[in-house]
């Protein structure tokens, strides 16, 4: 008895791509949201890390935020400014 093999479940050792998925559940439904590659998501953690930068230089001058920050460690990498596609 031979058992057949699917040539798409199996890794490519020749391949240097990362191809496993990631999905995104919604926190409230529990359903899937997004499917994205390691690569996406890299690259959108990398985004989110250029515009958290990009908000401390805009935003740290303001008395405001500065009085925030000071009370929490962790402020400008929860804050979001609200602006679209920065």
């Amino acid at each position: 008895m031979t058992t057949a093999i699917n040539p798409y479940m199996l890794p490519n050792p020749t391949s240097t791509q990362d191809t496993s998925l990631i999905t995104e559940m919604c926190p409230f439904s529990g359903e899937p949201m997004r499917v994205l590659t390691r690569q996406q998501k890299e690259q959108e953690l990398e985004q989110a890390k250029r515009v958290r930068q990009r908000n401390v230089e805009l935003f740290s001058s303001s008395p405001l935020y500065q009085a925030r920050a000071a009370k929490d460690p962790n402020f400008w990498s929860k804050w979001n400014s609200g602006i679209v596609n920065m």
